[in-house]
């Protein structure tokens, strides 16, 4: 089932492009005159402006489509990509909200949630799932991509892991751990903890990729798609 409205889907994602748009640029700081450049090095920005390179093709896409094929029908990019950029937003959402939030809270309890926070971790995720759900033709999932997408995710840990070898981020930012996030901290919680961390963050990214996957195989009895007039 999807919204058969290519005018309706353009709309949708040039907002949803220029909400991301904002959210990355104003959290480089480059609204306030500068540049963050250890921003590069939090997944939660990776996936972002995967996010934002995702609308971006999608809205130049479905400009295309429209008039090449006219306003009905759904315009998306590959399956496999789609899905590996969505499961990394749905992760993005999941650790801030249930990992780094509480561990925020423990050490502040009057820690208060930015603006750009919230938008980062909780609307450009949800707008995320909402196109594939809204505007994705269905069945086009694989019963080896929640397994594929978990790709993405490891090579980001491999890159934390190297970075951390070198010190790549204490020299850009000295404040930060070189591990960057606190449930990959090998010095504070140790290899046992990490791993033990990494191997439940896989289990819980499997089990959502196969819920999505499920979800995409499902056959509505009404009508294929939705036809907007």
């Amino acid at each position: 089932m999807y919204i058969n409205n290519r005018i309706v889907s353009l709309i949708y994602r040039e907002i949803a492009l220029l909400l991301s748009f904002f959210a990355i640029i104003y959290d480089f700081g480059i609204l306030q005159g500068s540049f963050k450049t250890y921003n590069f090095f939090y997944f939660t920005v990776i996936s972002n402006i995967f996010c934002m390179g995702l609308f971006l093709s999608l809205f130049i896409k479905t400009i295309i489509d429209i008039k090449k094929d006219g306003i009905h029908g759904y315009t998306s990019i590959s399956a496999h990509i789609k899905g590996e950029i969505t499961i990394s937003i749905i992760l993005t959402m999941s650790v801030y909200h249930f990992i780094l939030i509480p561990y925020a809270l423990k050490l502040n309890p009057y820690e208060t949630l930015k603006p750009i926070d919230v938008i980062l971790h909780y609307f450009i995720p949800i707008i995320t799932v909402f196109d594939w759900i809204l505007f994705d033709e269905k069945k086009r999932f694989k019963w080896y991509d929640p397994i594929i997408w978990t790709i993405g995710p490891y090579l980001y840990i491999l890159f934390v892991y190297i970075q951390a070898n070198f010190g790549l981020i204490e020299k850009l930012n000295s404040s930060m751990s070189k591990y960057v996030y606190i449930f990959l901290d090998i010095g504070k919680l140790g290899i046992e903890k990490v791993t033990e961390n990494i191997i439940w963050l896989t289990v819980i990214f499997v089990i959502v990729g196969y819920l999505i996957y499920g979800i995409d195989r499902i056959k509505i009895s009404n009508s294929k798609h939705i036809s907007e007039n």
